[in-house]
């Protein structure tokens, strides 16, 4: 089912303005580093119930666990409940900071940290509460890393939008390409210095 035009709208909006940070590492035994950061306006624990909890994953991620990802163990994703599963074992947790899980061959490493932002002078105005979040992910194979991270900065668009309260539909796999992905995934090759 095609993506409505309301979603490719607010994502496509967003998307050129979404700040988000991008490095790719290339390290001596064959392994590439991707890490992808993004500060949202939202408390940590509400983020972390975004990265562990299947129904809000749902909502934005390619990753759907069979179960909340908050304990160290076996675990299986699916992109969609006709795709094949992958395992999304929990490798290492610290609740509210560090989850590292598999995803399928590969690891993805989740890392938060939270900070007060004030908006404005007034004694009387609360602060927004803001998190950093920052993913790593481990590839053997270098030339997925443009792909990945283009996939990665949609999705990471989406999540802002359903953290701000816009109701929009998860873009992942091949509906990622109504809002843009090749132009992003072109500018990660350019980025990160790769040819295809």
């Amino acid at each position: 089912m095609p993506l409505t035009d309301q979603t490719v709208a607010a994502v496509t909006g967003a998307l050129a303005s979404l700040p988000v940070s991008a490095e790719s590492q290339s390290l001596s035994h064959g392994t590439t580093l991707l890490t992808l950061g993004l500060t949202v306006d939202a408390p940590a624990s509400r983020v972390w119930d975004h990265l562990t909890q299947p129904e809000l994953l749902a909502l934005w991620s390619p990753i759907v666990p069979d179960r909340p990802l908050t304990e160290v163990g076996p675990a299986q994703s699916q992109e969609s409940p006709d795709a094949p599963a992958a395992e999304a074992r929990v490798i290492e947790l610290e609740p509210g900071t560090v989850l590292r899980h598999a995803w399928g061959m590969g690891e993805v490493l989740w890392e938060l940290t939270e900070s007060e932002v004030h908006v404005g002078a007034e004694a009387a105005e609360q602060p927004i509460e803001s998190t950093h979040l920052a993913l790593t992910q481990t590839f053997a194979q270098q030339e997925l890393v443009p792909m990945t991270a283009a996939g990665w900065h949609v999705c990471f668009t989406v999540l802002s939008l359903v953290l701000d309260g816009q109701d929009v539909e998860r873009v992942v796999g091949e509906d990622a390409m109504a809002v843009g992905w090749d132009a992003l995934r072109d500018a990660y090759v350019r980025n990160f210095e790769l040819t295809d």
